[in-house]
């Protein structure tokens, strides 16, 4: 049950915006305490290069090195590392970047192929998210 918010694959599958202010890559979901939020089912590869393409800034806070550059590869756009904290903004667009398996050890990151991957996205909705 979804206390604060809803999940939904409407944001992706029917409304692509023209224009996206901050797009951001992240390699979990943050979800504020106080924020209503639009989570899609999981997307494809395809529909996050569309919102690549019409983002105005894209802020990386992917956190392990080799899925950065997996999503520098897969995007045709630099992902660089960046293991800061991420605090949403109303408006907001986030790409969550999570591994379909679990892996055995960290070396395995290596290995990470795009078949391993699953992408949803969120949509920052309430005034309250900084809250």
């Amino acid at each position: 049950m979804w206390m604060m918010g809803y999940c939904s694959n409407i944001f992706i599958e029917h409304y692509t915006p023209k224009k996206i202010e901050r797009l951001i890559l992240l390699n979990a979901p943050v979800l504020p305490r106080r924020a209503m939020v639009i989570v899609s089912e999981p997307t494809t590869i395809e529909n996050v290069r569309a919102l690549v393409r019409v983002a105005e800034k894209i802020y990386s806070y992917i956190g392990h090195e080799s899925t950065a550059q997996l999503l520098t590869q897969l995007l045709e756009r630099e992902v660089p590392v960046n293991r800061g904290e991420y605090e949403p903004a109303k408006g907001d667009i986030a790409v969550v970047v999570r591994l379909k398996r679990r892996l055995q050890s960290p070396q395995d990151l290596k290995e990470v192929k795009p078949e391993d991957l699953e992408f949803h996205i969120i949509s920052y909705e309430d005034d309250t998210v900084r809250g």
